[in-house]
C-alpha cells in the first residue's frame, strides 16, 4: 500500500479506472442494485448521477491524484492490527508500522 505513495504509474491509473467503470456498469444488473444505487447517490451527492458524470469524474483521477491521496491516509501513518487464529508468524506491530514510511523520500 506504501508503494501507491511514490511508484504509481499512469498505466496502473488507467487500468483501475477500467476496472472501476467495467465493475460499476456490471453491478447495475437488476432493479435492487439499481435502487441501491439511486440511494447510496442520494445519501453521497444529493442527487443521482448519471454514468456519464460518473465516468467524467473516475476519468479525472490521474496518478498524482492517487500519490497525494495515499500520502494524506497512508504513509507515516499509525495502524490498527487485527488477527484471528494462528498468530505466530504475524509480524510485530513495531514491524508493520515501520513499512507504513520506509519509501518516504
Amino acid at each position: 500500500m506504501v508503494r501507491l505513495c511514490h511508484k504509481t504509474s499512469d498505466e496502473e491509473v488507467a487500468r483501475a479506472r477500467t476496472q472501476l467503470k467495467t465493475s460499476l456498469l456490471t453491478q447495475l444488473d437488476g432493479s435492487t442494485p439499481v435502487c441501491e444505487d439511486i440511494g447510496r447517490q442520494m445519501l453521497n451527492f444529493g442527487r443521482r448521477m448519471s454514468p456519464a458524470e460518473i465516468f467524467a469524474r473516475i476519468d479525472a483521477v490521474d496518478a498524482d491524484a492517487v500519490k497525494d491521496a495515499a500520502r494524506m491516509f497512508i504513509e507515516d501513518k499509525d495502524i490498527a492490527v487485527a488477527a484471528h487464529g494462528h498468530i505466530h508468524e504475524l509480524p510485530d506491530y513495531n514491524w508493520l508500522r515501520r513499512r507504513t514510511y520506509w519509501l518516504r523520500a
